[in-house]
């Protein structure tokens, strides 16, 4: 797999998602997932060490340009950057999801093409890294490489919170 692809990505909220589609399987159209299951920093671990609904915070609303790559970074790029998180997931639908955190407030089962990117079934190292942009201010156009790299088996994790993508 050599992926090379860029998304544009507008956020309202203050984090995102990555899924495959049998992670959401069982919530319903309109339903406020966030709230019932997604909303403390236990629900959201629970989600992050099974590679199902990854979310991270981004600390602001705006444009993201995600650029999804594989492998992992070189680690100069990813020493000198500004901003580091490493997460995993598993994909059995072909493909991973991309949304805004606050869209499991009232859940479309519909996920926009442009927001989807086509991956070999498996689990995944998740690799997101970047720096503040140059306008200074969070979420304005931010560049945010996301290295995927595929494992035999679901990566073992450390979280006791929500994975914060600023600090």
């Amino acid at each position: 797999m050599n992926l090379n692809k860029d998304m544009n990505l507008d956020i309202k909220g203050l984090g995102m998602i990555m899924y495959s589609d049998f992670a959401v399987l069982h919530i319903t159209e309109g339903e406020d997932y966030f709230s019932k299951s997604y909303q403390t920093p236990q629900q959201v671990v629970r989600h992050i060490k099974d590679g199902s609904i990854v979310g991270f915070c981004t600390t602001s609303p705006g444009r993201y340009i995600l650029k999804f790559r594989s492998g992992y970074p070189v680690e100069s790029d990813l020493n000198s950057a500004e901003f580091k998180l490493r997460l995993g997931i598993e994909i059995r639908d072909g493909r991973i999801c991309v949304r805004d955190l606050y869209d499991l407030m009232r859940w479309r089962k519909s996920c926009p093409d442009n927001q989807c990117i086509e991956l070999e079934n498996g689990f995944y190292h998740i690799t997101l890294f970047g720096d503040v942009p140059d306008s200074g201010v969070l979420g304005d156009n931010q560049i945010i490489y996301v290295y995927l790299n595929r494992l035999n088996n679901m990566p073992e994790l450390r979280y006791d919170g929500v994975p914060i993508y600023s600090e």
